[in-house]
């Protein structure tokens, strides 16, 4: 029964999931928010909602003016990267928790949040990573100088449907399941001590219904370039926006109750964000180019781990101008590395790198990924590659080579041809010290189960490590499945809209 209720949810999670591979986080993000501002305008017609549909719609309207202004002119004057998606967010979700201006100090309100939202990114830094939410900066400062608060009206009922739903894919595409969840029990337990007697269903129902709760953890509590990305760093994280935003008693609003948090995310995790300089490219095979960057100080990672990547574009495509890659270097190697297909008909983000020269510069952050090693070595490991994600087994490969690290693990690497092979001669140099490599042209059939079983007669006491595009690791995943795998003696890792 349970093999056949896993079935039959697995087509739709392995489609929705495919829908959310073609897109970027922030792209996901912004779409979810462009959606709420609508709806509030469809059900504004019904009186749903506190307000009129062009006081919702000017307001928003006006925001995004703001923000995309003040961006422009922070980011030329102070010559920073900029993420166009990033303030359109911002601009989004401040016309989410800010009432919709119908006076003329109204809309000064919304200026004034707008332009301190997004000064907050470029002013309020340490090594140029901003430490504050901008959204929640912004709704603060609106607070203090205008004495005009939040009123997150996105918490009205007839929005929290799309709330709800939309929540739940952004914390799927993220994978912060945890960092939500530990959220909303130390909130729901300070909330159940402030009513005494009442039943925890309907309070828990009058929070969800009621306030911005929702919309908080899922949109404010995420927000990547200020919140954790290891595990115990967010659970800290969350235990206390938790505490602060669920006891009222203390008299601190949602949005402080973020700020308080951010401050002490950025102390748990000072060292994410990166400038660092191109030092050069190289041409790996058909197609295939690493960029390697020198930076200042010492940068701990393991191999087979990625980051955010960010570039200076003054326009870009719907894409954005933010790529997860994976990390192709070593911590064994001075240079920070990753490896990238630059196609004919590119993204402006790949066209923009196709261009870059020795001495330019690109800004790293979001280190993260469980794709590393095992700690116990006598574990047999499987690598599975598909294309450019080889680049995490290059990692792995050139640490075990530098360490003497002897590993019983073989790589099936496959590509469409013999010139889209990488890293050959580093393959070779890890043979010594257990690593089998196998080369499996699949321009002509995909990767079955059979090939797995040929390449790898003992895969049953492997754990098997699958890394590539979404459809080939989908694939791969269910080839192991077939041969008797089970699910927790495979990892994959896959490219989210890579393109």
């Amino acid at each position: 029964m349970f093999k056949f209720l896993a079935k039959l949810y697995q087509k739709p999670l392995d489609a929705l999931d495919g829908l959310l591979d073609g897109l970027t986080s922030y792209k996901l993000v912004l779409y979810y928010l462009l959606v709420l501002v609508a709806w509030a305008i469809v059900v504004s017609f019904r009186k749903s909602v506190p307000f009129s549909w062009h006081a919702i719609g000017l307001s928003a309207i006006l925001l995004l003016a703001v923000c995309r202004a003040s961006g422009e002119l922070f980011s030329r004057v102070l010559n920073i990267a900029r993420n166009f998606e990033s303030d359109y967010i911002t601009a989004l979700i401040l016309a989410l928790i800010m009432s919709p201006a119908t006076t003329g100090k109204g809309y000064a309100v919304l200026v004034g949040a707008g332009f301190a939202a997004i000064a907050s990114k470029y002013l309020l830094t340490i090594n140029r990573r901003h430490v504050f939410n901008p959204a929640a900066f912004g709704a603060v400062v609106a607070g203090i100088f205008f004495h005009q608060y939040a009123s997150w009206w996105v918490g009205t009922s007839a929005l929290v449907p799309l709330v709800l739903v939309g929540g739940v894919l952004i914390m799927r595409k993220m994978k912060r399941f945890l960092m939500v969840i530990v959220f909303f029990l130390v909130y729901g337990f300070f909330l159940h001590q402030q009513f005494d007697g009442a039943a925890p269903v309907h309070t828990i129902w009058l929070a969800a219904t009621g306030t911005g709760i929702l919309f908080f953890a899922y949109v404010m509590l995420l927000e990547p370039q200020t919140s954790p990305d290891k595990f115990r760093n967010y659970f800290l994280y969350s235990v206390l926006v938790g505490i602060f935003y669920g006891w009222t008693r203390l008299g601190i609003s949602p949005e402080e109750s973020l700020l308080i948090g951010n401050v002490l995310a950025y102390a748990l995790e000072r060292g994410k964000l990166l400038e660092l300089r191109l030092e050069r490219v190289q041409k790996e095979a058909a197609g295939l180019y690493s960029f390697s960057f020198s930076h200042q100080g010492t940068f701990d990672y393991k191999p087979g781990q990625f980051m955010e990547w960010t570039l200076p574009l003054r326009h870009s495509d719907s894409r954005g101008n933010r790529r997860y890659l994976t990390l192709s270097s070593s911590p064994t190697e001075n240079l920070l590395s990753f490896t990238v297909r630059l196609p004919q008909k590119a993204s402006h983000f790949k066209q923009a790198l196709a261009k870059f020269k020795p001495g330019d510069k690109i800004l790293a952050s979001h280190l993260g990924g469980s794709f590393v090693l095992p700690s116990d070595k006598r574990q047999k490991l499987a690598f599975v590659a598909g294309g450019i994600g080889v680049t995490p087994f290059r990692s792995i490969a050139k640490y075990m080579i530098d360490k003497k690290d002897e590993r019983d693990a073989t790589l099936l690497y496959c590509a469409n041809g013999a010139a889209e092979f990488a890293f050959q001669d580093l393959f070779s140099g890890a043979k010594n010290l257990g690593l089998a490599a196998h080369y499996i042209d699949t321009s002509t059939a995909p990767i079955s189960a059979d090939i797995i079983a040929n390449a790898v007669p003992d895969f049953k006491q492997r754990l098997f490590y699958i890394s590539g595009p979404y459809g080939f690791v989908k694939s791969v995943r269910q080839a192991l499945l077939s041969l008797g795998i089970g699910p927790t003696n495979i990892k994959s890792d896959y490219f989210p809209g890579y393109g």
